[in-house]
């Protein structure tokens, strides 16, 4: 892959009011949503995935590393944000509350090994908020996804979403889920290759095991993508303009089949038999309300390439976003609230700060902002 070239670069943590400050502050009445991948938010003494003396923070280390968050925190200037990779949730409550944020909420615990309780196997997800959360539930299954595919009877998520109903100013009540899709990586059971004394023959087994592996995170994140897609359906049956954002770590790139799974963005040239231009006036409006929208191409820009949000091992890429429901495409006539800003906050890839001090990942904000006027009729 070639060098990346940072398009978009804030101003340094220690300089004068955020351009974005500036903006939420003006005429306009704004509401900010960011995804926000921590990175193994796990205490000193809680070990990452094997328990080896690199995999797990020194108390100075972790000093800096909240520090750096909570920073980050008053950069962005977000009213809700979604994280990601958190493993100790009471001490992410503690220093959001002391952000800002006095609204938390993760309801699903991380996992740990059964033989050693210092060492994390996966982790959850969270959502800190300056507006009232009303409800928080964890989405548990793949029932529908099960019935209709060829999974297997056990399929469930890899870390479960959490669903929040947010009372937002002007805007009413929003459904915001933090979502962490399956990991990339074809990992598989070692103990396969490593009993098979012949080099030859292991790893020729090395490879036909990796590509199951890669089948299997490759479906999972599908399964993933249509089960999520399912539920935001859910949520929008009763009122169609609804507004419902997706904030996430979601595995894949932008034009990935996993994300057109749950945007539902590839074009409808016929429903069934009928061609789309014969479908009947009246209904077309439809093939909108039933998609969800990347919203990072909804407001114009300037930047001729999409940054990235994920850099580390030598890889760039785009991995985490924020996904919007019609209710807040601003080409919807009847739009409760508009995206007006998509931004990617990216400046510790740039000054090469270690990925355990800040994250791997960059913080994805938008902007949106809620309607004034009456929406149009249908």
């Amino acid at each position: 892959m070639p060098d990346c070239k940072w398009r978009w670069m804030p101003l340094p943590l220690h300089a004068g009011p955020h351009p974005v400050t500036q903006f939420r502050f003006g005429a306009m009445t704004t509401l900010r949503m960011a995804s926000f991948n921590l990175f193994n938010y796990a205490v000193p003494g809680i070990f990452w995935h094997e328990r080896e003396g690199g995999l797990t923070y020194e108390e100075d280390q972790w000093d800096s590393k909240r520090r750096w968050i909570a920073e980050t925190l008053a950069v962005i200037d977000a009213d809700i944000v979604a994280f990601q990779e958190v493993v100790s949730v009471e001490d992410l409550r503690s220093l959001v509350v002391q952000a800002g944020y006095p609204h938390f909420a993760s309801v699903t615990e991380p996992r740990f090994l059964k033989n050693d309780a210092d060492v994390f196997v996966n982790s959850t997800v969270a959502i800190a908020s300056r507006h009232r959360i009303a409800s928080a539930q964890e989405i548990k299954t793949f029932d529908r996804i099960i019935d209709q595919t060829l999974l297997d009877r056990a399929a469930t998520y890899s870390r479960r979403p959490l669903r929040c109903v947010i009372d937002c100013p002007d805007l009413g009540p929003t459904v915001v889920y933090s979502a962490h899709f399956k990991s990339q990586g074809a990992l598989f059971n070692d103990e396969i290759v490593d009993v098979i004394e012949d080099w030859d023959t292991r790893i020729d087994t090395f490879f036909v095991e990796r590509m199951f592996a890669g089948i299997d995170q490759v479906s999972k994140r599908a399964a993933e993508a249509g089960a999520l897609y399912l539920q935001v359906r859910e949520d929008l049956k009763a009122d169609t303009e609804a507004p419902v954002v997706i904030l996430g770590d979601l595995n894949e790139g932008p034009r990935s089949h996993t994300l057109s799974i749950l945007t539902q963005a590839d074009p409808i040239f016929a429903v069934g038999s009928t061609l789309w231009t014969d479908v009947p006036d009246a209904h077309r409006f439809r093939r909108y309300t039933h998609r969800l929208y990347d919203a990072y191409a909804l407001p114009p820009h300037a930047e001729l390439e999409r940054p990235v949000t994920y850099h580390a091992n030598k890889r760039a890429s785009i991995l985490d976003y924020a996904i919007v429901s019609n209710g807040l495409n601003p080409a919807n006539p009847r739009h409760r609230g508009a995206v007006v800003r998509h931004e990617v906050f990216d400046a510790h890839f740039d000054l090469d700060q270690p990925r355990r001090l800040t994250s791997d990942h960059a913080p994805v904000i938008v902007t949106i902002e809620p309607r004034k006027d009456e929406p149009a009729q249908p």
